[in-house]
């Protein structure tokens, strides 16, 4: 018996390709070359320390210059461009599986992050954002003795 992953999106995910390939159809005989196809969206891992909030952000064969992170107010925004390599040009492809375009991806951020002290590094294609959390000021309430 043949196990198979379970994919609860991959319907919604052909309906994607299948309109991306009619717009990029169309576009193709119009000489037209959007950015606005959406079809790479870079894969997201949350994950919630004691310290730090963790954004891991799955970019492979995208260069750290060519992206760009903002924080405007309590929003998150990880954006740039995965463009098409030139580089084999005397052998045609005859199925691509890479997504390419641009993309962005926006987070709410929680109140009680240090949006000042957010960094990030990249490694191997995956570049993870750190977002300190404040330190919490103790509100518990104190009897103080009078001497």
């Amino acid at each position: 018996m043949l196990v198979t992953r379970y994919e609860p999106f991959n319907d919604i995910r052909k309906s994607f390709d299948l309109v991306n390939q009619i717009i990029n159809s169309v576009e193709q005989k119009r000489g037209l070359n959007s950015s606005l196809t959406f079809d790479f969206v870079p894969k997201v891992n949350t994950r919630e320390g004691k310290e730090a909030y963790h954004v891991e952000v799955e970019l492979p064969g995208i260069k750290k210059e060519e992206v760009d992170i903002k924080v405007d107010g309590n929003v998150l925004t990880i954006s740039g461009e995965r463009t098409l390599r030139n580089e084999v040009k005397e052998e045609d492809y005859q199925k691509v599986e890479s997504r390419y375009g641009a993309f962005s991806r926006s987070f709410t951020l929680p109140e009680e992050v240090d949006v000042e002290n957010i960094h990030a590094e990249s490694e191997n294609g995956i570049v993870e954002i750190v977002i300190p959390k404040l330190k919490k000021v103790d509100n518990n309430s104190k009897k103080i003795e009078i001497k």
